[in-house]
């Protein structure tokens, strides 16, 4: 049945959901009489493409043929559909799936921003998302340009990986510049969407794709967003849900930084880094994470180990001290704290203090 209705377009999640459940299943709904039906849906049409839907042959090879092309597909009704999602009020009928199911088991978060990051941005987001991916949490975004780009790279090596939920088909590939990224992810992470092979990536389908972003996670980080951002939606997509909204705070003289600002003012949760995530959602990783903080990497240069010891007990610090204190030219220091940057060890905050980012 699901597959039937995902295959067709007389039916939505957003209309027949309330039905379901009001009435305790498919099953119940097929056992309405039609004239019942087309005035609970609102129309004839849609009450005979549920009754059609138990036994459509069509669906059942529509559906092989795309799982004969690589992808899976689950439905809201199988065991294997992410449990988080069917609390929402409009979970898709089944989503199209590329790589590893597993990732959906794990706990996750939402990482969402704008396409027009700027670097500060993409900084902030790669650095939360190495550090959630490190610990086991599964990172979640849109596979959108910017913020999204930089969560699911960041996500990669660690063991909580990363899920994109793409506003198109699978098979289309959007953003274009997103291709190795795409192959990337396509194997041991996961790609999903709700939308069958074929579809191309309309406008609209971006907003519906926030609610399953939102969804999947416990809670939704939102980087960087302008007052009209659909990272706004998604954030209030999550706050419908009853997940935890959190807010990145930037410049005030940065666009980019209108819309995050607006949430903090409504109530979202400051985010300084990945330790305010785990105080509200994880004080079980949190505290483990306190108590054994990780070594240094192995690859880390001898520059940028030197000042990692510097930093441990230090208040925040400019480049220009560091030079100072070390004797060593600033570009070499500030190469020496990008290595620390993307290593998720330091970062530095408006003033372009760095510390240590535990």
């Amino acid at each position: 049945m699901a597959l039937s209705w995902a295959h067709g377009r007389e039916l939505t999640p957003q209309r027949l959901w309330p039905l379901l459940r009001e009435a305790g299943g498919p099953e119940a709904i097929l056992a309405l009489p039609e004239t019942e039906l087309a005035r609970l849906l609102g129309s004839g049409d849609r009450a005979r493409a549920v009754l059609a839907s138990a036994g459509d042959a069509g669906a059942e090879r529509w559906a092989a043929e795309i799982e004969r092309s690589g992808m899976r597909i689950v439905t809201a009704f199988e065991p294997e559909y992410p449990p988080l999602l069917t609390e929402i009020a409009d979970p898709p009928f089944a989503l199209f799936t590329v790589g590893n199911l597993d990732r959906w088991k794990l706990p996750a978060v939402a990482i969402v921003g704008s396409r027009e990051a700027t670097r500060y941005g993409r900084d902030v987001a790669a650095a939360l998302a190495r550090e959630l991916s490190g610990v086991g949490v599964c990172v979640v975004s849109g596979f959108a340009r910017g913020v999204d780009a930089a969560a699911h790279e960041a996500a990669l090596d660690g063991p909580g990986g990363t899920i994109a939920v793409l506003g198109c088909g699978l098979d289309v590939d959007y953003p274009r510049e997103h291709v190795r990224l795409k192959q990337a992810l396509a194997g041991r992470q996961l790609l999903l969407s709700e939308f069958p092979p074929g579809t191309e990536p309309h406008p609209g389908n971006f907003p519906v794709r926030n609610r399953v972003i939102a969804g999947l996670a416990a809670g939704v980080v939102v980087v960087e967003a302008s007052r009209r951002s659909g990272s706004l939606i998604t954030a209030r997509l999550a706050n419908d849900f009853g997940r935890d909204v959190f807010a990145v705070p930037g410049s005030i003289f940065s666009p980019t930084s209108m819309g995050t600002h607006e949430l903090l003012r409504d109530g979202a949760i400051l985010c300084r880094g990945a330790d305010d995530v785990f105080a509200e959602l994880f004080p079980s990783i949190g505290g483990a994470r306190a108590a054994s903080p990780p070594a240094p990497p192995a690859e880390l240069s001898a520059t940028a180990r030197r000042l990692l010891g510097l930093l441990q007990g230090a208040d925040a610090t400019t480049p220009e001290e560091l030079s100072q204190e070390t004797d060593l030219p600033a570009a070499t220091i500030l190469a020496a704290l990008f290595e620390l940057e993307e290593a998720g060890l330091a970062g530095s905050d408006e003033t372009g203090r760095y510390n240590l980012r535990r």
